[in-house]
C-alpha cells in the first residue's frame, strides 16, 4: 500500500519547513513514541557510537548511552547540518543509526536506506504505518508495515524487532524497527 502522498518540495521550501528544530513535546503521540523509541533501544544493544541525522530535538540519541553521538538535521542547530543524504557522507561508520521519523520525508527513501546501510550496523527507525493522506506538508510518502519491511530488506538490513504503536483517535499509528 505504500502510496505517494505529494511531489518534492524545491530546496527553499525545504528551508522554509525545516528552519528551525522540532519540539516533539508539543504532540502527545510524538512524546509516547520517543519514549517507546528509547525503551526499545535501551534493550536491545549497547552502543560505542550513534548517528541521527534528522535528530529533531536529539530526545532519542540523547537519551541513550554511547562514547560518540553524531547529532544533525536540516535545521541549523547540530554539527552536521543539511539533508540526511548529504550528511550522511560525514560520518564514519557507527554502531547505530536512528532514523525516527525521517523516511515519510524523503523523496527517494530506497536510496537513503542504502546509504545508511553502508554507514551502520544497526538501524533504529520509526515511521507513520498506514498514513493515506492528513495534509502534513512535510510527508511525500504513505505505507504499511509490510511495504517498509520490503525497503529495509532491499537496502541489506535484517529487520530484527517490530512494534506497532497504536493511538485511537490520533492522526498516526507508527511502526518501530530495529535492524541488523
Amino acid at each position: 500500500m505504500k502510496i505517494r502522498l505529494r511531489p518534492a518540495h524545491t530546496s527553499e521550501k525545504l528551508l522554509e519547513i525545516y528552519n528551525k528544530p522540532h519540539n516533539h513535546l508539543s504532540f502527545v503521540d510524538h512524546i509516547e513514541r520517543v519514549n517507546k523509541s528509547i525503551e526499545m533501544l535501551k534493550t536491545f544493544n549497547t552502543y560505542d557510537s550513534i548517528a541521527d541525522l534528522s535528530a529533531g530535538n536529539a530526545a532519542i540519541i540523547n537519551a541513550l548511552k554511547s562514547n560518540k553521538k553524531y547529532i544533525g538535521d536540516y535545521a541549523k542547530a547540530y554539527e552536521f547540518t543539511g539533508h540526511i543524504n548529504d550528511t550522511i557522507e560525514d560520518i564514519p561508520i557507527v554502531d547505530l543509526f536512528i532514523c525516527s521519523e525521517t523516511l515519510e520525508h524523503l523523496d527517494d527513501p530506497e536510496n537513503t536506506l542504502k546509504k545508511i546501510r553502508a554507514k551502520t550496523k544497526y538501524l533504529f527507525i520509526s515511521t507513520p504505518c498506514g498514513e493515506l493522506n492528513d495534509n502534513n506538508v512535510e510527508h511525500y510518502w504513505g505505507w504499511d508495515d509490510q511495504d517498509v519491511k520490503q525497503m529495509l530488506i532491499d537496502a541489506g538490513f535484517d529487520p530484527v524487532k517490530y512494534f506497532l504503536l497504536e493511538f485511537t483517535g490520533g492522526v498516526y499509528n507508527f511502526q518501530m524497527w530495529i535492524c541488523k
